[in-house]
């Protein structure tokens, strides 16, 4: 085991969740946030182009940083979202005691029966 106390601590799996929420969101934010900034201009603008046209409109007018637009209120909203989900896995997952060895056992079964029926595994 990497981290054993972090198995058996309530408070410190909790903070590991938010941590790794908000690493995680801010990480969606920042990759997500260009093809959105294009999105957005696509819809706006209304014109025939497509996205890579719009990319390179919205760079050549307002330099890279066009496509970063509004990126830090999205960090706080992706890392506030994916927080709140962990938070709410890991809550269910020891209110039901149900530890890592358990979610293993279930994914191999699964797994196992995925294989015999021909399914996506």
């Amino acid at each position: 085991e990497t981290f054993p106390t972090a198995k058996e601590d309530l408070q410190l799996s909790l903070l590991v969740s938010l941590i790794g929420g908000t690493l995680g969101g801010i990480s969606a934010a920042i990759v997500s946030n260009p093809g959105d900034a294009t999105i957005s201009e696509m819809k706006k603008a209304k014109s025939g182009d497509g996205p890579i046209q719009t990319a390179q409109k919205l760079v050549a007018e307002g330099g890279p940083q066009a496509l970063m637009r509004g990126v830090g209120i999205r960090m706080v909203f992706f890392s506030l979202l994916v927080s709140l989900q962990f938070f709410v896995y890991d809550n269910i997952r020891f209110s039901l005691n149900i530890g890592n060895d358990d979610l293993k056992l279930y994914l191999d079964v699964l797994g196992g029966a995925l294989k015999s029926t021909g399914g996506p595994v």
